[in-house]
């Protein structure tokens, strides 16, 4: 069974957020680990799994470092950093708070999209569906007539007699494609670089991307350094909570370009355009003041807010261009059918 499939960012936010209260309670490890509960049952074999690799002698981040599938790299770093801070309780909450944003946004794109993805279903079904269910009455009827048929109705016919030919075999490779993709993009790191690439290409998604990453990378690392850590640890961690392989490459560029040409973060960002302009005036502000901290935070809160403005946008124009594309398809098939049987009229007229 695939666990993480079935454990979502709001079951670890909340198990996290368990962990940091009962820690900073003074409750120990082990009796931590054996007092927090969760619905997830899948979640909850980790746990036991957890709980038996401390009684085997293992620190709770060895324990929680063997599902690096499930919690990420961002989580097993920090908690490695808090425990050897003593600060383990603030960073189960920090990290607790950031998975719960990850969850509020899955919700919101998920939201955002559900009627789009509905509307795009229906309209390739019932396109298909005259296709296969109207069109061969009629190529029956233009046959028997005799008459010539216009360029609508030619389409119609070789869709449907494609569809009757290779239907299953569109079906089959696109099946295949489908999943061949998400092995790759699941499992070979040049693929997913790839394919990450390409989705930074695209008109608007692009864009929403590099938003969302934006945002992941600057709320793990205002939570970073409120809690004092270096900058040069910092910046490597933060990078791992970038998703975008193409986009993580790029941050991870960050702190090498610092130490080799001596510049400041924000000329770095700057260079390596990473952020827009007026996070960048920030950042430099914040490391003049010694405020950085509270600048990443606020950078995080609007490009939050900036993502969300962009997939509205995005949904906005998906659906006027569905409709329009289904008015589209509904013209070409009137005209595909009807055309004929005018001109049928006006011939026996």
């Amino acid at each position: 069974m695939n666990l993480k499939r079935t454990i979502r960012p709001q079951d670890i936010s909340t198990l996290f957020m368990q962990m940091g209260l009962l820690l900073d309670s003074g409750v120990g490890i082990l009796e931590c680990m054996q007092s927090v509960q969760t619905q997830n049952t899948s979640l909850a074999i980790i746990i036991q799994d957890i709980v038996k690799n401390l009684h085997q002698g293992l620190s709770l981040t060895q324990s929680i470092a063997q599902h690096k599938t499930i919690f990420g790299e961002l989580s097993c770093a920090l908690l490695t950093l808090g425990q050897e801070s003593g600060t383990l309780p603030a960073i189960l909450l920090t990290l607790s708070a950031y998975f719960n944003k990850r969850a509020q946004t899955k919700a919101l794109v998920t939201k955002a999209l559900v009627y789009p993805s509905i509307l795009l279903c229906a309209m390739i079904v019932a396109f298909l569906a005259i296709i296969w269910f109207v069109i061969p009455p009629f190529m029956v009827l233009f046959a028997e007539l005799g008459t010539t048929l216009p360029l609508y109705t030619r389409v119609l016919v070789w869709l449907y007699e494609s569809l009757q030919t290779f239907g299953l075999l569109i079906v089959v490779v696109l099946v295949c494609i489908a999943f061949t993709s998400k092995i790759l993009y699941a499992h070979q790191s040049s693929s997913r670089h790839t394919i990450d690439t390409y989705i930074l290409r695209m008109p608007f998604v692009g864009a929403l991307i590099t938003s969302q990453e934006a945002y992941r990378f600057s709320f793990a690392l205002s939570y970073m350094l409120k809690g004092a850590m270096p900058l040069d640890k910092a910046l490597p961690l933060a990078s791992l909570s970038v998703q975008n392989r193409a986009l993580r490459e790029r941050y991870n560029m960050l702190l090498p370009h610092i130490k080799n040409t001596a510049a400041t973060l924000s000329q770095a960002l700057k260079t390596l355009n990473l952020l827009d302009p007026v996070s960048i005036t920030l950042i430099h502000a914040g490391e003049k003041s010694a405020k950085l901290p509270q600048i990443f935070e606020s950078i995080a809160n609007a490009t939050q807010r900036e993502s969300e403005q962009k997939l509205d946008m995005i949904v906005r124009l998906i659906e006027p261009t569905l409709s329009l594309v289904m008015g589209a398809l509904v013209v070409f098939l009137a005209l595909g059918v009807f055309v004929p049987m005018w001109d049928m009229s006006a011939n026996v007229l």
